[in-house]
């Protein structure tokens, strides 16, 4: 006789109505003493510089950085609308940050040699946000050939001078705290120190990347940052992924993954132009709901000032659909062997026949045992393990789903993504 297998338990996150439900009842009245002292903790760009080290006879911050900093201060001053501990979290964070940027302008003058390091083939997995990109792009990493970023390493790029390396226990540190700060989050975006994770954190480190406007509402940075030259922010990422070669070498391919790649992806590959590209696709009318949640979430541990329909608006009359149709655009001029789509629903399906679909077609073979061996032991972990169910809805965020259909039309026709 079997015995019966008992399903993984399923943790829900409950559609989005405001910010102060999404936080734990000790935050909420932490925040409400933090009222006491506007304006405290201190955000200033140059005071957050000083309290990262940077000295004037030293090596200091690029000028690029410099700028953007101040940019993203500005802009926090002016629309962030943090509260008491979203203050605290954004100086810590963003003296880290800054920190950590010094720390990779004084490896690479100190071994100008890691910037001849050679990478391997990339590969980069490319589409909006939430649609089915970060599942892939685990999947993808699990093959031992491959080389992937994890999130210990994108967090902290440069390896200790001395000492035993205590980045993953920092890294786990961080993640421990955002869950006692949002305890939701984790099944919106899950994350983990050791777990392949986005080159995100690559471009915070040098300030320059939209992964603010997911955090704060600072449509004044975002503004200005769009308007700059992607190439600059690249240029870091580039030397970035050197240094982490260099301290730690290995993989016949990098595959890497950024959704905000997709909004720069002429940039990336006039970067790297030889890079091969997995294209993710879902059907907007699901992919914006669940984005305007992800925003809405995400800025919730900063501020109680989040508004659903605003940030519908954002999204709606925002960067992601012009990046969607200048990214087609683009696909539609690369080579057939560059790039290869990928559904997510056909991923949820039948995960392994998406990854046959890409080996073959960027590869031109499948998967060598050893590396579909690891990905089905992935896959077997991820049904094991408790599940989460991300509610989400359109007209939360004032979004009618008729109007997406009709918004993205030819998209949706393209992809077969029609009812």
């Amino acid at each position: 006789m079997k015995t019966a297998v008992a399903a993984p338990p399923v943790r829900h996150v409950r559609p989005f109505r405001d910010a102060s439900r999404t936080r734990p009842l000790w935050m909420r009245g932490l925040n409400r003493l933090a009222r006491l002292a506007p304006g405290w903790p201190s955000l200033a760009a140059a005071d957050l510089w000083r309290a990262a080290g940077a000295e004037p006879s030293g090596i200091g911050p690029t000028p690029a950085a410099c700028e953007a900093l101040e940019r993203l201060c500005d802009a926090l001053a002016a629309t962030g609308r943090l509260h008491g501990i979203g203050r605290i979290a954004a100086r810590d964070d963003t003296i880290r940050l800054a920190r950590t940027h010094l720390r990779i302008r004084r490896a690479l003058a100190a071994t100008p040699a890691i910037l001849d390091a050679r990478l391997p083939p990339l590969v980069f997995v490319v589409g909006w946000p939430r649609t089915g990109s970060t599942a892939l792009h685990a999947l993808l990493a699990a093959d031992p050939r491959h080389r992937s970023i994890p999130y210990w390493e994108s967090f902290d790029p440069v390896p200790p001078e001395r000492g035993p390396d205590r980045r993953i226990e920092g890294l786990e540190r961080m993640l421990a705290q955002l869950e006692r700060f949002s305890p939701d989050y984790h099944a919106i975006h899950p994350m983990s120190a050791e777990g392949a994770e986005e080159c995100v954190a690559l471009f915070m480190n040098h300030f320059r990347t939209l992964q603010f406007d997911f955090q704060y509402r600072v449509p004044d940075y975002v503004a200005w940052l769009l308007a700059q030259d992607a190439g600059i922010a690249y240029a870091d990422y580039h030397d970035s992924l050197r240094l982490i070669q260099h301290h730690r070498p290995h993989g016949e391919r990098f595959v890497l993954k950024d959704p905000t790649h997709l909004v720069h992806l002429e940039t990336l590959l006039a970067r790297f132009p030889d890079a091969r590209i997995v294209f993710t696709h879902r059907d907007p009318v699901t992919a914006i709901s669940s984005l305007c949640s992800l925003y809405a979430h995400t800025r919730a541990i900063f501020s109680d000032d989040v508004d659903p329909r605003a940030i519908g608006a954002e999204v709606m009359t925002g960067y992601w659909p012009r990046a969607l149709e200048a990214a087609q655009a683009i696909r539609a001029r690369l080579e057939p062997g560059r790039f290869v789509d990928v559904r997510q629903v056909d991923l949820r399906r039948d995960p392994l026949a998406a990854v046959e679909r890409i080996y073959t077609r960027l590869f031109g073979e499948g998967p060598d045992a050893a590396g579909r061996a690891a990905m089905e032991r992935h896959l077997a972990a991820k049904d094991a393990a408790p599940r989460d169910r991300h509610e989400h809805d359109l007209a939360d965020f004032g979004i009618d789903a008729d109007a997406v259909r009709e918004r993205f039309r030819a998209y949706r026709e393209a992809f077969d993504f029609t009812d």
